[in-house]
């Protein structure tokens, strides 16, 4: 089996999603207590964040921990809610990817490599743009539910760093995966335990500490 491992935030979708879906959640009209609640959460984040007030937080964890308060916002939403909102998000999502990034998607596909779809951000959200875009296999973060509803008050299990490496090897543990054969794409720093377990990884629009690691494996750039 060769592999063809698709990151999603800022690889395929040229976008950060929990602005995107903060933008979704107010033309869905959903509740505004809610939308307040979670825009004040998260600009408290970003601001101390970038004043440095976070310590030594990364990029990464910072995210992390933005997912987790975003997550509120879901709050005793059943899981019939919380699709019908990720339904109408991937609907508009697959309408702005990136074209490069598309075009090797279906370039893999043509050629018969097992796509994924890995990404640190809403696996039901995932599933819904996995299924439109025909991924073969999703990877994201869990919504934890409790008596049929969301329950936000428990820490959330975040793809991210180098656990995306670990998941994927642990989601194909059973199969026997040509990896020298196999490519990726990203575009983050986090992402780089992914980018180097393939014989072909890919960058997309590279971030600042990508762009470091760049200089010592050069790694192709895809470009626009």
């Amino acid at each position: 089996m060769v592999l063809a491992v698709f990151d999603f935030d800022g690889t395929l979708f040229p976008k950060d999603t929990l602005p995107f879906l903060l933008t979704q959640w107010r033309a869905q009209k959903l509740s505004q207590r809610r939308l307040c609640s979670a825009y004040c959460a998260l600009a408290g984040l970003f601001i101390r964040y970038k004043l440095g007030l976070h310590g030594a937080l990364s990029r990464e964890q910072m995210r992390k921990t933005a997912l987790q308060r975003f997550t509120r916002i879901f709050s005793g939403m059943t899981l019939a809610q919380v699709d019908a909102f990720f339904g109408q998000c991937a609907a508009l999502i697959v309408k702005q990817l990136r074209p490069n990034v598309s075009e090797q998607l279906r370039k893999a596909q043509a050629e018969g490599c097992h796509t994924v779809l890995l990404s640190g951000g809403y696996e039901r959200l995932m599933d819904h743009v996995g299924c439109a875009l025909k991924f073969d296999t999703v990877i994201g973060t869990a919504l934890y539910f409790k008596n049929g509803v969301v329950d936000a008050s428990r820490p959330l299990d975040i793809v991210c760093g180098d656990q995306k490496a670990e998941r994927l090897r642990a989601a194909f543990a059973k199969y026997s995966v040509d990896w020298d054969k196999s490519r990726a794409f990203a575009d983050s720093l986090s992402d780089v335990s992914i980018l180097k377990i393939v014989g072909h990884p890919n960058v997309v629009s590279p971030d600042k500490g990508l762009k470091a690691v760049l200089e010592e494996k050069g790694w192709p750039v895809l470009g626009d």
